[in-house]
């Protein structure tokens, strides 16, 4: 978005979301949300911000992920029932058998990425008509 949009994403250092992978090191909110939260802060309201994030949110705790799998390996699709990065990697793991640092995992988590951007554009798009 710094590059497409400009201001204000490009005043955003990026390197304050270094740590968000892995739930912050602590396996707890999906680091993709957390930026996610940030970046619908940067361009709504409070009420707004408010509203998009609850949807955002109840939308991740749902949702069949991955759906977009960027290097074709067919992984199973799992519900997080959760916010927290540790559910939702874990249920993964879980039914695919795959830990922590394999690269199928980390292509899973890609996927994930992708989606919540898409899901978090389409919202704003929508919001802002």
């Amino acid at each position: 978005m710094a590059e497409e949009v400009g201001y204000p994403f490009n005043q955003i250092p990026t390197e304050a979301f270094i740590s968000a992978a892995g739930g912050y090191g602590a396996g707890t909110l999906c680091g993709t949300l957390g930026v996610g939260a940030a970046c619908i802060g940067t361009v709504c309201d409070k009420e707004t911000s408010n509203k998009l994030l609850s949807e955002l949110l109840k939308w991740y705790k749902k949702e069949e992920f991955p759906s977009y799998q960027p290097e074709n390996l067919n992984l199973p699709k799992t519900v997080a029932d959760s916010y927290l990065c540790e559910d939702s990697v874990g249920n993964f793991m879980a039914a695919s058998g795959y830990a922590y640092n394999d690269p199928e995992r980390k292509s899973r988590c890609a996927g994930v990425a992708a989606e919540v951007t898409k899901k978090i554009f389409e919202m704003l798009n929508e919001q802002m008509g």
